[in-house]
């Protein structure tokens, strides 16, 4: 588990790790927490409970920190949890009990339950979209999460661990995944694994994250493996939605230049299509807060359908763009940059 913080919610969710660790097999399992920086003196209740607990030093970023506990750890399967996740009292046991049922199997990952830490509208909803995005696409995924996931070591350490280039948090779990699963490795998605979410969300630190931290690295992955994975967020349920979404945002414009009522007939049928392809996440939505909670998740998931499909077309584009003008003649002859080296006399 790697923390930037010794206080806050890493606390009740390395107090869970500790707890649910003891009933896993004989000899239970192994914790260790990483510091990412320099944390001081761990709190006692941490060594006393027999945590391993490390420090980078310097703050390198998640992948860099699970990479540090990974090389640490004397298991034979890796567990890794975020900081704010607080893992299910039988997770472990479902962990444990997965793999040696399976000799074949690499990895997993789980889910987020129904039932997020913080009440907020923004926070509930995200958490709300994660799990049910999880727990509607379980069985063989192409890709990993290492919020609350598990992998054998041997592999883990064949493909390189984590890519330390990351320096925040990222997509550097979807990019392992997709080398584990290049190497030939089955990673399967067990929504029956689940963990509490403790993390606070506004919009704005909604949709920073989702465009810099999730889209634009996710679509540079996505270019530079050419193949866009049929997963997850990128079922054509999914890419069906973005593409209403988009069309949508662009019919009341459409109406007012034109001066047509068919563009604003047509919106409403687009957005209810957009709701029918998701009904049961907003039934999900009604059940836990409400018809307003339910309405305000389907504004807030047309709004990320938007910037999503904004953020992905950009950048296919600009790659696109930046790729012909890297072919135009007075690109290709352009002469290359000296060095110290070459001006200097012989």
């Amino acid at each position: 588990m790697p923390t930037v913080s010794w206080t806050g919610f890493f606390e009740p969710c390395v107090r869970a790790a500790i707890e649910h660790s003891a009933a896993v097999g004989e000899a239970g399992a192994e914790v260790l927490v990483v510091f990412d920086g320099t944390g001081g003196q761990p709190p006692r209740w941490l060594t006393d409970a027999g945590v391993k607990v490390l420090e980078t030093g310097v703050c390198q970023g998640p992948a860099h920190a699970r990479n540090l506990g990974a090389s640490e750890a004397a298991g034979n399967v890796l567990v890794f949890l975020d900081a704010d996740v607080e893992i299910a009292p039988d997770a472990l046991g479902r962990i444990r009990d997965a793999f040696a049922a399976a000799p074949d199997l690499v990895a997993l990952f789980g889910s987020y339950d129904d039932a997020p830490a913080c009440s907020g509208v923004v926070s509930q909803f995200r958490n709300l979209l994660h799990h049910h995005t999880h727990v509607s696409h379980p069985g063989r995924a192409a890709s990993f999460w290492s919020g609350c996931g598990a992998m054998r070591t041997a592999a883990f350490v064949d493909v390189g661990g984590f890519d330390d280039d990351f320096r925040h948090p990222s997509v550097e779990d979807i990019e392992l995944g997709l080398r584990v699963q290049a190497a030939g490795g089955r990673i399967v998605l067990d929504p029956s694994i689940q963990c509490k979410h403790h993390k606070s969300w506004s919009l704005r630190s909604m949709v920073m994250t989702d465009i810099f931290r999730r889209a634009v690295p996710w679509t540079q992955l996505i270019l530079e493996s050419h193949d866009l994975p049929v997963t997850l967020n990128l079922d054509w349920g999914n890419r069906l939605c973005g593409a209403a979404a988009l069309f949508s945002a662009g019919l009341l414009p459409l109406g007012i230049v034109t001066r047509s009522w068919w563009p604003l007939l047509a919106l409403p049928v687009v957005l209810l299509a957009m709701a029918w392809m998701h009904l049961d996440f907003y039934q999900l939505c009604l059940r836990r807060r409400g018809v307003a909670f339910a309405l305000a998740a389907f504004a807030l998931h047309w709004l990320f359908y938007l910037y999503s499909t904004l953020t992905f077309a950009t950048v296919v584009i600009g790659s696109k763009v930046s790729l012909v003008l890297g072919r135009l003649p007075w690109a290709q002859n352009r002469p290359e940059p000296q060095t110290a080296s070459d001006s200097s006399p012989a």
